[in-house]
């Protein structure tokens, strides 16, 4: 493994955290260490309306991305993001069975073919430069990383199974920006990283890509549940 200095692994990971609450809208990571779906509120339309939490993990996540450098930053990286926008477009396809906003509509789709242009693009890049499928590489990552994946994997399911109970509908709508909102954010921060200190340049443009494009997004749903209330 090619672990960075501590001294350098700390300022990274400053950085990382700093980055993120600015992209984040200026919230910052939960204290405990597990995300948990957000309680339904008897109290205002509001407050029933704000986004889930984004995972402490996806923090954790981050910041042992930046004590990771070269082809283990790169493989790392690649083994999450995979999954993490195969989620995205589980979502987004029940957003289209059941959503009935042209507008979140339209951003589910442009979630679908986004994502999936990425997870094309990361599945070949991770065959060409390191000759391994994301099964292969999910098994080389360190063992600190595999067990905050395992976590995040687990939230994520949690997280579709909530949605998949939702009827369609409006309601529908709401849900499904309440929790696409938090799994962007842990895109984004994961995008870090490998955004600036990625080996290969063309993964640090895809990784500019994912955040811009992600948090675009993020913006349009808040303002979009905001009209909500």
């Amino acid at each position: 493994m090619h672990y960075i200095s501590l001294g350098r692994r700390t300022a990274a990971a400053a950085s990382a955290a700093a980055v993120a609450t600015a992209l984040l809208g200026g919230a910052a990571a939960p204290a405990s260490s597990h995300w948990e779906a957000a309680p339904v509120s008897s109290h205002s339309q509001t407050e029933m309306l704000q986004p889930d939490p984004t995972s402490p993990t996806a923090y954790e996540f981050g910041e042992t991305l930046a004590g990771l450098e070269g082809e283990e930053l790169e493989i790392t990286f690649l083994a999450e993001i995979i999954p993490h926008h195969r989620a995205a477009i589980e979502m987004a396809q029940l957003e289209l069975e059941r959503g009935t906003s042209p507008d979140i509509r339209t951003h589910a789709e442009n979630i679908i073919a986004n994502q999936q242009h990425q997870i094309d693009q990361f599945t070949t890049w991770l065959e060409e430069w390191y000759g391994l499928t994301p099964e292969e590489a999910m098994a080389q990552v360190p063992a600190e990383a595999q067990e905050e994946m395992k976590i995040l994997e687990e939230e994520t399911q949690m997280m579709i199974e909530e949605l998949s109970a939702v009827e369609a509908g409006e309601d529908f709508d709401v849900a499904f920006v309440q929790k696409m909102i938090p799994h962007h954010n842990s895109g984004i921060i994961e995008f870090l990283e490998p955004q600036s200190r990625a080996v290969h340049p063309q993964l640090r443009v895809a990784a500019t890509s994912g955040i811009t494009t992600q948090q675009a997004q993020v913006a349009d749903f808040r303002t979009w549940l905001a009209g909500r209330a």
